[in-house]
């Protein structure tokens, strides 16, 4: 069923399809373009990408008047972008056939009556067509270069007051309440070995690398870099999520032995970004000895594995490839319903439990997925690990459960190991 998002000019409800919206930002920031007597009114500056800005009531001969409160819908339409200006954003509507009328005007062909309500629906197709891309090639030229932004996944982690993360490329799981034996001879900070399915795995103590107070940790991230296995003790993983990379600043002055690549600042917090390869170079000729070790043994590689995100729905474990995460959030203040601004980007969601169980758990846990035409968010009840599962334990959902059950169709297959059975999201069903 094709979604909406609802947008207000002069107090009335116009509908623009969801699916070429890329987020909703405050009206501010416009680049005014001399001398313009055309309905473009200038540009913005969005991530280092020259938005051209659309008067949207000048387009449709409506009153023109824009105030503080304004908003920026941008819209994306085959590779390209346009602001449109309005006066605000109301809700996402879901629009079946029969809410559907066609009418005779020279702005609008469609109408949606839904809720009682009335929708003009705004024809994406006009408001691109025409001379607009050689007009706003002539704005943009004189400003901005667009350049493709890079993104990069991190994981973030709590130690003591600070935020830390690293990238989630390095990710191999997390494992809560790991058992650790002590080994003697070891330099401080390496707090002992565990093992992980017959395999010995070093623990860094992240406590003691960084000298803090003594805290309590009690998550294990393991991770994997130049071949070989190690853990973070940490004190609590937090969540994944997508910066770009030209958002990581590096610090000026550092100490020789740094082992930070710098500082993010994500909405107000500032996150530590570690070099792996400086905390792995701590380990020192310790390390050598188990690259010999692992070498000998031929062990698993990333291509004969699979990284996974696992979450929970009341009762039962879930799995969805961590390659169609963007990120994981929790929405301390917000009510989650049917859509939430992420950063000023509007993304729809689905809540899990309702689809799967009837169910409504007024979770705050989100999933945000990469989509193939837009990204979506799953509620889920808890976000509880990640973990690299190898490709010989996933196997074929049973054709009785895709054909026997309402919900089969969105489970794409299942997790067996050690005797404990995950269902793999399909995400591109849940996102028709």
């Amino acid at each position: 069923m094709p979604q909406y998002i609802s947008v207000i000019l002069n107090k009335e409800k116009y509908a623009i399809p969801m699916i070429n919206v890329q987020e909703v930002v405050k009206y501010e920031n416009i680049v005014k373009v001399p001398g313009s007597d055309n309905y473009i009114i200038g540009v913005i500056n969005l991530r280092n990408k020259t938005i051209p800005i659309m008067n949207l009531k000048d387009k449709l001969n409506l009153r023109k008047d824009i105030s503080k409160d304004s908003k920026i819908v941008i819209l994306t339409k085959k590779g390209s972008n346009l602001g449109i200006i309005v006066d605000d954003t109301s809700e996402i509507i879901d629009v079946g056939e029969k809410d559907v009328e066609k009418i005779n005007n020279n702005n609008f062909s469609t109408v949606i009556r839904k809720n009682e309500h009335l929708y003009k629906v705004i024809e994406i197709d006009n408001l691109f067509e025409g001379d607009f891309k050689d007009y706003t090639k002539e704005i943009l030229d004189k400003h901005i270069k667009d350049e493709h932004e890079e993104l990069i996944q991190i994981l973030k982690f709590k130690l003591g007051n600070e935020i830390m993360a690293i990238p989630v490329e390095n990710v191999q799981e997390i494992v809560k309440k790991p058992l650790i034996y002590s080994i003697p001879d070891m330099p401080n900070f390496v707090k002992g070995v565990m093992t992980l399915r017959g395999e010995i795995i070093q623990i860094i103590d992240l406590n003691a690398l960084f000298k803090k107070n003594n805290l309590n940790l009690k998550e294990l991230i393991i991770i994997k870099i130049n071949g070989i296995k190690f853990g973070l003790h940490v004190e609590e993983v937090k969540n994944i999520t997508s910066v770009e990379i030209n958002a990581i600043n590096k610090l000026p002055v550092t100490s020789k032995n740094s082992k930070v690549i710098g500082v993010i600042n994500l909405n107000s917090e500032i996150i530590t970004l570690l070099d792996l390869e400086k905390i792995f170079d701590e380990l020192g000729i310790e390390i050598e000895k188990i690259v010999l070790d692992e070498n000998e043994k031929g062990e698993e590689t990333i291509d004969e594995s699979k990284l996974f995100l696992i979450f929970k729905l009341i009762d039962e474990d879930y799995a969805i490839e961590i390659e169609k995460v963007r990120e994981v959030t929790v929405l301390e203040n917000e009510k989650v319903k049917d859509v939430v601004n992420i950063r000023g980007e509007v993304i729809p969601l689905i809540d899990l439990n309702e689809k799967f169980n009837n169910k409504n758990t007024n979770s705050k846990n989100i999933v945000i997925i990469k989509g193939k035409e837009k990204d979506f968010g799953l509620i889920v009840d808890e976000v509880e690990e990640i973990t690299r599962i190898n490709k010989s334990k996933i196997e074929k959902v049973p054709d009785e459960v895709i054909s026997d059950t309402s919900t089969g169709e969105y489970l794409k297959n299942i997790i067996n190991q050690d005797s404990n059975l995950i269902f793999i999201i399909n995400a591109e069903k849940l996102e028709m």
